[in-house]
């Protein structure tokens, strides 16, 4: 019995300072959710006119302190099955705040809109004129400095 414990001893001695070499080689930074959207023919009009509230619900978002930023892209490449022609990029502090997000955010964009049916409209025209090309979650890393 002896001769296991100061085995074991011997073990729990020689693992502690070996832990130290499984770290990880990053940080997690923030998280980022990017949205591609392809406008369906004929349907330009229609999709910008609705997507014209995106800017106002992001900015209250940001004021509120739901995203730490965003970003909108038009595509400049038109080629095969993942062809997108807007692309938008929110910016959330942690996982924690994207999580609670959807609830903090819900009566910001309602007075963005002013009333549940201007909502339903612009969302009505929006699901007309667009269909969702990728829905990804990214997280940002800082890279650790080397020993």
């Amino acid at each position: 019995m002896k001769a296991f414990a100061r085995c074991f001893v011997a073990l729990v001695l020689t693992a502690a300072p070996l832990s130290g070499l499984a770290q990880q080689y990053y940080s997690n930074v923030g998280v980022t959710r990017a949205v591609k959207l392809r406008i369906l023919p004929g349907k330009t009009k229609e999709f910008y006119e609705a997507f014209a509230y995106a800017p106002k619900v992001f900015e209250a978002e940001k004021a509120a302190g739901i995203i730490t930023g965003y970003q909108i892209f038009a595509s400049v490449n038109f080629e095969g099955p993942d062809k997108w022609d807007v692309m938008y990029v929110l910016h959330f502090k942690n996982m924690a705040v994207l999580d609670t997000s959807g609830d903090l955010a819900e009566p910001i964009i309602a007075k963005v809109y002013g009333s549940p049916e201007k909502r339903a409209e612009v969302v009505k025209m929006r699901a007309e004129s667009t269909e969702t090309v990728s829905s990804e979650l990214v997280r940002e890393i800082q890279l650790k400095p080397l020993p």
